[in-house]
Formats: C-alpha cells, sequence, structure tokens
C-alpha cells in the first residue's frame, strides 16, 4: 500500500516536472499562480518567533595541553 502512494506521488511529481520543462524558475510562477489562484484553501501558520537564549556549552572546558583527560597524573 506504501509503495502505491508513494509512486502516486512520484507520478504527480514527474508530471508537474515535465509540464514546466523541468525549469525550477517555471515551476516557482506556477506554484504562485495556483497559489493566488487557491489562497483562501491555505493554511496561513502563525510565525512563532523565539527568544534569543545563549547557548549552552555541550561539554565542560578541555583539559589544559600537556595532560590526558581522565588520567591521574
Amino acid at each position: 500500500m506504501k509503495h502505491e502512494l508513494l509512486e502516486e506521488v512520484w507520478r504527480a511529481r514527474d508530471k508537474i516536472s515535465a509540464e514546466c520543462g523541468y525549469d525550477v524558475k517555471r515551476l516557482a510562477a506556477r506554484m504562485r499562480r495556483l497559489e493566488a489562484q487557491y489562497g483562501d484553501r491555505l493554511v496561513r501558520l502563525p510565525i512563532v518567533r523565539r527568544a534569543k537564549t545563549e547557548a549552552t556549552p555541550l561539554r565542560e572546558e578541555p583539559p589544559p595541553y600537556g595532560r590526558k583527560s581522565g588520567s591521574n597524573s
């Protein structure tokens, strides 16, 4: 069943790409036209901005040069 769904999506993708001559700019223009035509059906999610936080280090400071970590000397 999964493969049938994927194959259908791939066929649709190939058809649309062929209609646009495999040109990304033409594909983008097509998408903008469809978005303008069916814009009332699109879901617009609000942009959520997170407060900037200070990055936390992934590990503690490395040991000083000349000593290996975990050694007792």
